[in-house]
Formats: structure tokens, sequence, C-alpha cells
């Protein structure tokens, strides 16, 4: 199989607001939406989508969302055999701004039900997978114990470091690529990021505690991407954005497949670029995405 992902599974509750509702405002909603969500789940459905071999691990509640985000994730070609029952299926409410910006308050729900036993029980499906991708919408420890799974047989390690968090330098130098946004970038090493040097000192500081590689997604200015052998910026592209909600989800999945085809890295973050330029064009964060993006 190619991608192993470890991860969130969410059901998103999407509000169409005018603007981000300010502390002890009521705002009334234009319009509402139910869709399917999670980092991981995001990033599954991306990267399946793009056809990569996507086999799953988490949990859903034993709740009728559960049920539904199994089925979706099925639809859409990620296998789902280790994706465990417990609890209440994780949910986030969105508000979305008719200018594409958005604001999330989460329920994590059975995604935080996820435990090392259960990866060390699904430790063969890391160690025949070419890449591992993971998210922090699940525990900590959890994340550790498979990074540690797939370092040990040699995997290519991606790991979205959202929602940000503080990580121990174990556990950063294991991983082959660290995604940050320029939110967390700062967030994950002190610096501010607000200018070209202080985003490339940032970088260099991650390096040095053993990440492979570091790309810095940064919206509408592009991507950075650094380790000791190049870097570079990577251009956005312009497009009518409708909702922002998913766009790193698919960036990282979109990354994960272009490195799994051997793609170069530059060519892979291009990849990932155009496919994220297209989720935000779209409602929720999980939209279909055509043939053509493949091209």
């Amino acid at each position: 199989m190619d991608i192993a992902l470890v991860g969130s599974i969410n059901i998103d509750l999407v509000y169409r607001v005018p603007y981000i509702v300010n502390n002890g405002e009521t705002l009334h909603s234009v319009s509402h939406s139910v869709h399917f969500g999670g980092k991981g789940a995001n990033q599954a459905v991306t990267a399946s989508q793009l056809g990569a071999d996507v086999h799953f691990i988490g949990k859903v509640g034993e709740d009728e969302f559960g049920e539904h985000a199994i089925k979706n994730l099925q639809d859409k070609g990620v296998s789902v055999d280790s994706v465990r029952k417990e609890g209440a299926t994780g949910q986030a409410i969105i508000q979305v701004t008719d200018v594409g910006d958005n604001a999330i308050v989460l329920f994590s729900g059975a995604n935080f039900l996820v435990t090392p036993k259960q990866i060390e029980q699904e430790a063969t499906i890391i160690s025949l997978s070419k890449v591992l991708l993971l998210q922090l919408e699940i525990p900590l420890d959890t994340v550790e114990r498979a990074v540690e799974i797939a370092s040990q047989h040699g995997k290519i390690v991606i790991l979205n470091p959202a929602p940000s968090q503080k990580l121990p330098n174990s556990l950063l130098k294991n991983i082959t690529f660290l995604t940050p946004n320029e939110t967390e970038l700062a967030q994950l090493t002190g610096i501010e990021t607000t200018t070209e040097e202080n985003i490339r000192s940032a970088c260099s500081l991650l390096l040095d505690k053993g990440v492979g590689t570091v790309v810095v997604t940064l919206g509408s200015k592009g991507s950075f991407y650094m380790n000791r052998k190049e870097s570079g910026w990577v251009q956005a592209l312009s497009v009518d954005t409708i909702d922002t909600t998913g766009a790193g989800d698919a960036f990282n999945g979109a990354l994960a497949v272009g490195l799994c085809r051997g793609d170069s890295l530059r060519s892979s973050i291009e990849f990932a670029t155009k496919v994220a330029a297209y989720v935000v064009t779209q409602m929720g964060a999980q939209p279909l995405i055509p043939d053509s993006i493949m091209e």
C-alpha cells in the first residue's frame, strides 16, 4: 500500500456568516450544511482521489455520525479495516465568511480515544506502506508511537503539526517532512515568522532538531521549503476562493501522493499547491477532485 494514515475523522457542521463572531456576540448564520471532515479524513480522501492506496487507522463514535463517516471513506476508496468504533464521533463547528475565512471549534470525541496500543496492533499496516501521514488531532503519545514504528521500518514520515502544540525532539528527529503553516511554524520555534529571514531561521532551528525537510504553507503567499540541500519558494495559484476549510489538508494529502510517486520535492509541492487551490474553490473540506487536476 502507498500511504498509512493515522489521524482524525470528524463531521463538520458549517455555518455561513457575514464575519467571524466576536466575543459575547450572537450572530445569525445565512446557511447551514453538514460535511465530512477531520484532518486525517480530509487528507486520506484527497490522497485516495489522486490515486493512492490509503489505509486509515483511527476511530469514530458508536453513533450515526460514525456510520456515515466510515461509509464516506469507503465510497472515496479509503481502506477502513483499521477504523474502530468507540464513544462519540468527533465534530467541528465551522464559521465561514463570504470571502472564505473560517474559524473552527473542535470536539475531539473518538479521535482522542486512538491509543498507542491500537497503533501497535496495526504496526503491519505501517510497515507495508511507503509513507506514514499524520496530524495532531489525536493524542500526541499515539502520534509518537506511530512515528517510532515507521522510523524503525525506514518509512517516509509526513507530520502536519496541526493543531499546533509543543513537540519533543525525540519525535522531530524521526520526521522526514514537517508541514506547518506560518502560525504553526512560529508556535513550534518561538520565532516570529513575519519576514523571509525569520522563516528561514525557524526552519533552520527545526532542521537542527532533526527534521529532514520543512515545508511551510503560507496561504496566498505560496509555500517555502527547506532542507540541508535545497530551499525555495513555490508561488500560490490565483483562484476565486469560496471556502478555505481543508486547504492545508488537501495540500498534505497531495504532497504525500507526489512523494509516493517518486516526484521531486519541488514537483510534489507544486502538485500539492494545485490541488489545494482547487479545493478552496469548493464548499467543504472533501470536494470531488476532477481528473484534470492530475494532468
